[in-house]
């Protein structure tokens, strides 16, 4: 039996869309729901201002929403790829910075309801949603067949 490099491809961009997807996808319903809970989240994290932090609170969870849909849809995967990958870079970092000033806070990922204080774990999952995305997105490009011009 031959190992098909395409097929192999193929199978691990699937299973990364679709896993991510879900995740974005319920994390970003509480916070759609409970708006309030979310920004008092972000001001937690001591970073953004009144007016950045309203910004991110209004637009961050409908973007989660929208790159979910898009990955488990199959419609502009690169891009909600992509789209994942800035936001598990920005997880990462302001976990980082919550980690390095000591903050003793929920993360907000999942809702208000979520209990987790923020440590290794947090950031080994945001890492990882980075990471697997930004994989996701890389194997994307090498599947593509090229144009030829």
């Amino acid at each position: 039996m031959k190992f098909n490099k395409e097929k192999a491809l193929s199978t691990s961009v699937f299973i990364i869309r679709v896993t991510l997807g879900i995740i974005f996808i319920l994390s970003s319903i509480p916070k759609i729901k409970q708006p309030y809970d979310f920004l008092a989240s972000i001001y937690n994290f001591e970073i953004a201002g009144p007016k950045l932090g309203m910004l991110v609170a209004m637009s961050l969870p409908w973007a989660e929403l929208l790159a979910g849909i898009c990955l488990v849809g199959g419609v502009f995967v690169s891009g909600a790829l992509l789209v994942c990958s800035a936001m598990g870079a920005m997880f990462v970092f302001v976990i980082v910075s919550a980690l390095v000033q000591g903050l003793k806070i929920s993360c907000g990922c999942f809702g208000s309801s979520s209990t987790d204080v923020i440590g290794y774990y947090t950031l080994i999952r945001a890492g990882t949603i980075l990471i697997f995305a930004f994989a996701g997105y890389l194997m994307l490009i090498i599947k593509t067949p090229k144009a030829k011009i």
